[in-house]
């Protein structure tokens, strides 16, 4: 039989059954009849949706992340809003951040030893899902909380300790401890690539180039130096713009818990600059580099003085609301997500 001459009902039945957004819009481009079935308002929404749900599913938490509003108290559940092509952009969105990141899972999970990468392997959809619905509420999370409103001073006051706990308590233990595991990975990808520290940049630099030196220092005179001459520093051919480290261990794990307050597509879009070259971060003054270090530092200061020295708070209020159910802490090191 052939695919045209089915019912409608049908062919309809299929389209709901399809697994993401492009293949439900291509299928539709292979027929008139089946571009006709879709152009009704009526049938095209529902099957556009239940495509997402498959694809970047939970959207009940993508939902909450795009209709969020500060005035809202963030744990307070609300209706979902009148499906939409408007609404179905948004969730598109932070769908394909989310499904990145789940992209990105196993280069963080499984890394270092040769074990490791020989463990390496693809999420299943479960896994998958999983990770989505941990990237959905860790940047509602920071939405809510890693804002201008929620200072260092203020960040152990007991009202809001409570404000931070009451969304946490609407979740699972074990699904805190996929927040963790999440957070664990945003950790990761902060350490390694978006701001490494120097001892990351000189560990990497021996890996590849041995002991040859990443910058050497020359007198403007070009005369023998001299140790009370004023020199300057210069890069060697080894040395790259990226290459430049964000402190020693302790400064540089402040600078870690600052950043982990970036919500995921912030920080998606940090690592796909550093390590992908896509996009052009905008420095403070309107200029264009591709240093990634300045670009990166000139992002984090056009978020405001409160992002710096102020810490992000969702891996405390976690084990705060862990502690209060007399459960033991739970992830952190991935296992979570896992099957």
């Amino acid at each position: 039989m052939l695919f045209e001459s089915l019912p409608n009902e049908t062919l309809l039945q299929i389209l709901h059954s399809i697994t993401s957004v492009q293949d439900v819009l291509s299928l539709s481009l292979t027929s008139h009849r089946l571009h006709n079935l879709l152009s009704r308002p009526a049938q095209r929404l529902p099957i556009l949706f239940d495509a997402a749900e498959r694809q970047y599913g939970p959207l009940s938490s993508a939902i909450a992340v795009v209709t969020y509003y500060p005035s809202q108290l963030p744990h307070i559940h609300r209706p979902s809003p009148p499906q939409s092509l408007s609404l179905l952009k948004q969730l598109l969105h932070v769908g394909q951040v989310a499904n990145t990141w789940a992209d990105l899972y196993p280069f963080t999970y499984w890394r270092g030893t040769e074990q490791d990468c020989a463990s390496r392997r693809l999420l299943s959809e479960h896994e998958r899902y999983r990770v989505r619905r941990a990237c959905y509420r860790v940047w509602l999370y920071g939405l809510a909380f890693h804002t201008p409103n929620f200072g260092r001073y203020t960040r152990l006051q007991p009202p809001v300790v409570r404000s931070r706990a009451a969304l946490l308590r609407a979740w699972t233990t074990r699904e805190l401890g996929e927040i963790l595991d999440f957070q664990s990975m945003m950790r990761v990808v902060l350490e390694l690539f978006v701001c490494p520290s120097d001892g990351t940049i000189i560990h990497r630099h021996k890996e590849r180039y041995g002991e040859t030196p990443l910058i050497s220092l020359v007198h403007p005179s070009g005369a023998k130096l001299r140790c009370y001459d004023h020199y300057t520093y210069t890069r060697t051919a080894q040395h790259t713009d990226m290459w430049e480290g964000w402190g020693g261990d302790v400064e540089h794990y402040y600078v870690v818990e600052d950043m982990l307050k970036l919500h995921p597509g912030q920080l998606l879009e940090l690592y796909e600059f550093v390590v992908n070259g896509k996009g052009l971060l905008p420095l403070l003054d309107g200029a264009i580099t591709q240093n990634s270090n300045a670009a990166v530092k000139a992002f984090v200061a056009g978020l405001g003085e409160w992002f710096e020295n102020n810490g992000e708070t969702l891996g405390e209020t976690i084990k705060f609301v862990i502690s209060e159910r007399g459960d033991e802490e739970v992830g952190g090191c991935g296992d979570l997500v896992l099957e």
